[in-house]
């Protein structure tokens, strides 16, 4: 499925950089405008930010699970009408939610497995986002999962998908340490070294969401039977209203 996924975000990279460069550019943006000005030196490491970018992120997932989804679909109004919709409240009210379970492990006293503090905190954010994982794309797709649902029809999957969300957020945070020793050692101490560092980070964050992504409508489609939209004779009602 890694596989899969890197060669789909080979044939995307159109989407992919008009979404990830905005957002890189945004993280950027932020940290140079707080690291060069003093007044704002209380907000650096503020928690507001994580808040925007959890929020971002799903904005992210939503449109790559959507391209998922509609890989290969012909045209037709059903498919553009999926395809334009805007993200369901209930996928960022989930995402909150693990925003929120996040924000309360990051208060917990400090564990470590294998000498590494933040693992745990990993493992355990993991453990509760996998069980009701395949409600998002679901909610991507129109076919909203109940609570039930969600949990039936990925309990078969549930390693999968653990591995998946673990695995994307453990890389996360290894390139995000990378990139900061990386930019201590080899640039200079200027605001916007920052910047730069934090917007490779975003990049970063944008690319393991495209495997995110990928994985979460794989699963979905092949655990729900999930097709795509089209109607009957399968062409563009557009087209067939134009000859008519």
């Amino acid at each position: 499925m890694a596989g899969r996924a890197f060669v789909f975000w080979l044939r995307r990279q159109g989407i992919f950089w008009m979404l990830a460069l905005p957002i890189a550019g945004l993280g950027a943006g932020i940290v140079h405008v707080v690291e060069s000005n003093q007044e704002f030196i209380d907000y650096r490491q503020h928690w507001l930010w994580n808040l925007l970018f959890a929020l971002i992120y799903a904005l992210f997932l939503d449109r790559w699970i959507k391209e998922v989804l509609l890989d290969g679909a012909d045209d037709c109004d059903e498919v553009d009408a999926l395809r334009r919709s805007m993200i369901s409240p209930r996928f960022v009210a989930y995402v909150m939610l693990l925003f929120g379970f996040a924000m309360a492990l990051g208060e917990l006293p400090v564990l470590r497995i294998a000498g590494v503090p933040w693992l745990p905190e990993i493992v355990l954010w993991a453990v509760v986002a996998t069980p009701l994982a395949l409600m998002l794309p679901a909610l991507s797709a129109g076919a909203p999962l109940s609570l039930g649902a969600a949990w039936s029809t990925g309990r078969p999957v549930l390693l999968s998908l653990f591995m998946l969300i673990a695995g994307a957020a453990l890389l996360s945070l290894l390139a995000d340490t990378a990139a900061t020793q990386a930019g201590v050692r080899l640039l200079p101490d200027k605001p916007w070294a920052a910047a730069v560092v934090t917007g490779a980070g975003r990049l970063v964050d944008c690319f393991l969401l495209t495997f995110v992504g990928y994985g979460l409508a794989t699963l979905f489609r092949v655990r729900t039977g999930w097709q795509q939209p089209a109607p009957d004779d399968h062409t563009y009602r557009g087209v067939r209203a134009r000859k008519a």
